[in-house]
């Protein structure tokens, strides 16, 4: 422990010594020139240092401490001057020698999030050979990080509800015309709607949920893109959906519908592309209507999403509320539901459910680097000069807030308004298939691994913006994908495989107490799930009055299938979606199949 300890000192001491030596080049120029040395040849001599004492100390405690830290203080200063000056010793070679061998970091930068995933997975095997004790602290720091996020998660989630029961009261519409008299009245809606797949049971809920929204109609604005590999396959299910919007046209403002083409350049296949080509061709209907760019808020719906009455007036509340100086640099975002179907679904695509939407709830409230999920809004004016979605990713989502936190030089948030928007949870044709696209829905979710190459190359292209910000948000989303990964299954198995591995580890007092000590503090973490299941029962639709006593009694008892829940389908997901991507096995989108039953079928079941 004392090891780790030294080493991970020193590694942050080194850091943040680099940073104040950088501070002083950058604050008294003439500095360099007295003194023409970088800070990351010091780091190796410091580094080889280290090593060398560590290599020659045999049993002396003190002296292999002061090596590891040593060690650390030297990786720290060349770690902080490779990301702060963007290279190690010569900036023309080196630089020059990455664009020749682009592909070759391109790839190098796809494998290192799922190398990092493996490298903590197996860990406990070939670490407890000779450090068994250094596997067992790590145990413990995971076991109390666990709790430290579980009650963290825990008092956001409840603060978020607040949030969102609060929104929920107001009358956004009424509060728009007090606060913007003179404002409010000059936007436009556009809620933009990708399609695949999806019939009408799914899609009119969606349609009305637009059309329902209190707020002038002839402000709203819907656009529908399907796809035309479906509609050549099956024409006269989109005509039927395009049918019925052209009623709901005379509803609302207009309703615009697209086809986007198949196989165009550059493009994978998805949402993301989709949204542009409507983006694209919408912007065209709002120039022959005289509505500028800068006058419509853009909202993007996944096909099942049904927005609340409140939704678009409180949108645009938020977004005049912001100062004028930020608001076109920022995108606004609800809170997710998934109840559309929750009852209809098996126990751990319910748990799969809310798990993800409560989550969402906490990280809306409680951190300053949420990232856009599923539905945004934003000034379309902003849209355009951000250039929408990466046309060539799966993951849209996450794409979208990285182009548009780097377009901005890191000056962009997704701020909440907490109004709700419901969607389905997963459910198939029957209960495998059900399960299949759980599993694939959240590989999917976990390839946003993708964008790691994308983040790197413009961290260090963009070298005006604030080090401290872009690399919090590097290290933020390289921590993100590795604990998603890694943790659950680390929490879970680590500690059966250290005996199996080193036979003698188990006659040790660390041994005896390691499971003591895990045991208490992750019973103290699931004390964090009663405000989860407290927010759950506010939240959720009720119960079928047709359920049996066990049914309702089983749903009151669901949550003692988290951990299982936790450690298979939504952590082994992560480490399929980094392996795929590491082994150059790239993704295309998959739509997540949506299938309701309707209230016979309900009953029935």
């Amino acid at each position: 422990m004392r090891i780790l300890a030294s080493l991970l000192i020193g590694l942050f001491s080194g850091f943040f010594l680099g940073q104040f030596l950088y501070y002083l080049g950058q604050k008294f120029p003439f500095l360099k020139k007295i003194i023409p040395i970088h800070h990351s040849l010091p780091g190796i001599l410091i580094l080889l240092l280290g090593l060398v004492s560590g290599l020659t100390s045999s049993s002396n405690a003190t002296q292999l401490i002061l090596a590891y830290f040593m060690m650390g203080l030297g990786a720290g200063l060349v770690v902080h001057h490779l990301l702060s000056e963007t290279y190690f010793f010569s900036e023309r070679i080196e630089h020059n020698f990455v664009r020749r061998h682009e592909n070759a970091f391109e790839r190098f930068l796809e494998i290192l999030p799922g190398a990092l995933t493996w490298i903590a997975l197996t860990s406990p095997i070939w670490l407890s050979f000779t450090l068994p004790f250094a596997v067992a602290y790590l145990i413990i720091i995971a076991d109390v990080y666990w709790l430290i996020n579980s009650l963290r998660i825990a008092a956001f989630t409840f603060l978020g509800w607040k949030k969102l029961e609060e929104a929920k009261k107001q009358n956004w519409l009424q509060k728009l015309k007090i606060d913007f008299p003179d404002q409010w009245d000059n936007y436009y809606h556009l809620l933009v709607l990708p399609t695949y797949k999806e019939g009408l049971d799914v899609l009119v809920p969606a349609f009305e949920g637009v059309a329902n929204s209190d707020y002038p109609k002839e402000k709203i604005f819907l656009a529908v893109g399907f796809e035309e590999r479906e509609y050549q396959k099956d024409p006269e299910k989109i005509d039927q959906t395009i049918a019925y919007l052209k009623k709901l046209d005379k509803k609302i403002g207009g309703v615009f519908c697209t086809i986007h083409p198949f196989g165009l350049p550059g493009e994978v296949p998805g949402p993301g592309t989709n949204r542009n080509w409507m983006i694209t061709h919408t912007v065209k209907e709002f120039q022959q209507k005289h509505i500028k760019p800068q006058e419509v808020l853009v909202t993007t719906l996944d096909a099942d999403f049904i927005i609340h009455p409140q939704f678009l007036a409180g949108a645009l509340h938020k977004y005049l509320d912001t100062p004028a100086n930020i608001r076109d640099k920022r995108s606004f975002t609800g809170s997710f539901l998934y109840y559309n179907n929750y009852w209809q679904t098996p126990t751990p695509m319910r748990l799969i459910a809310v798990g993800t939407a409560l989550w969402q709830l906490a990280e809306m409230y409680g951190s300053d680097k949420y990232m856009n999920f599923s539905s945004l809004s934003i000034n379309m004016r902003s849209l355009l000069d951000i250039g929408l979605w990466i046309p060539n990713k799966v993951n849209d989502d996450s794409g979208f807030f990285w182009k548009a936190y780097f377009h901005f030089k890191g000056d962009y948030k997704v701020i909440p308004h907490y109004l709700p928007i419901t969607g389905d949870a997963v459910q198939d044709v029957n209960l495998i298939k059900t399960f299949q696209n759980q599993y694939l829905q959240q590989k999917r979710w976990a390839y946003g691994v993708e964008h790691v190459p994308y983040i790197v190359r413009q961290y260090f292209k963009n070298r005006d913006m604030s080090f401290w910000d872009k690399t919090d948000r590097l290290f933020f989303a390289l921590w993100g994908y590795l604990k998603w990964g890694t943790l659950a299954l680390f929490i879970t198995f680590a500690s059966q495989i250290i005996p199996l591995v080193n036979p003698h580890y188990t006659e040790s007092v660390v041994a005896y107490n390691l499971p003591v000590v895990s045991s208490w503090v992750l019973t103290l973490a699931f004390i964090g799930m009663f405000s989860t299941i407290f927010v759950h029962e506010k939240t959720a639709p009720p119960r079928p009055v047709s359920w049996s006593i066990f049914k309702k009694f089983w749903s009151y008892i669901q949550w003692l299938l988290v951990p299982l829940v936790l450690v298979t389908i939504s952590t082994i997901p992560a480490v399929d979606a980094q392996t795929s991507l590491m082994l150059g096995h790239y993704l295309e989108f998959r739509v997540t199949n949506k299938s309701r039953q309707s209230e016979t079928e309900a009953v029935a079941a």
